[in-house]
This record gives C-alpha cells, sequence and structure tokens, in this order.
C-alpha cells in the first residue's frame, strides 16, 4: 500500500505538470530518453513531445489515472493506470480512456519516468 501512495503523489505531479502545459516541470519528471507509445501516433520522443508543447500543437487539459498496479524490479518501477486524458492536437479536440503504463527509473532517490505507454480502454469509473 505504501508503493501505491508513493507512486500516486509521483504520477499526480506529472499529472499536474500535463494539465497546466508546465514544460519545464514535465522536463524535469521525464528521463532525458523518455518515449511515448501511443495507438494513433507510435513512438514519440522527449524532444519531439516537449516541441509539440513548445509550439501549441499539443495542448493537455485534463489528465487523470487510478493505479491498478506498481511492481518493482531493482531501481525500475511499472506503474499500470486507468486514465483520462482531454485536450488538443493539432486544433483537434480529443477525449481519450486508456491504460496507461508508465516505466520509471529511480537515480539519485528520485524516481523518472523512462517510457509511456497508452492504449485505448473504456474506463468504468467516471471519475477517472
Amino acid at each position: 500500500m505504501k508503493l501505491k501512495i508513493e507512486f500516486e503523489q509521483i504520477e499526480d505531479e506529472l499529472n499536474k505538470a500535463y494539465e497546466a502545459n508546465d514544460i519545464e516541470r514535465i522536463s524535469e519528471l521525464l528521463a532525458d530518453q523518455w518515449t511515448i507509445l501511443e495507438s494513433t501516433t507510435g513512438l514519440t520522443s522527449k524532444e519531439h513531445f516537449i516541441n509539440s508543447l513548445k509550439n501549441g500543437k499539443l495542448v493537455q487539459t485534463k489528465m487523470v489515472k487510478d493505479i491498478q498496479h506498481v511492481q518493482i524490479v531493482d531501481n525500475i518501477a511499472i506503474v499500470v493506470s486507468k486514465g483520462k486524458n482531454e485536450g488538443q492536437y493539432a486544433g483537434v479536440s480529443y477525449n481519450s480512456e486508456q491504460w496507461v503504463t508508465n516505466i520509471y527509473k529511480r537515480e539519485n532517490s528520485r524516481w523518472f519516468c523512462m517510457m509511456t505507454l497508452e492504449i485505448p480502454a473504456k474506463c468504468d469509473d467516471q471519475n477517472v
């Protein structure tokens, strides 16, 4: 339970940075080699993702997740959540429900997100 609470705080911090489109904070929380895998866009690097935020192509307005599973192996954490993500991409609004897997690496007593995998899902909970 303690582990889930720790990662709920980490995920909440990342979610708030996404919702605020806080490029500086997002950059601090994501590892330099971070990559996201989405069903619609495929693999995207941190650099491309951050540039999409900077130039306004991507605007995120809501990001919430309900952690379903946390697993630690050495200094790697795998966090699986059901989530809801809203915003705009290239001027087109989106509202998606997803399974989200974030893979974290612990460095210097901090967890950094190394990779995000998103799979479309139907969330049962109306709050997610």
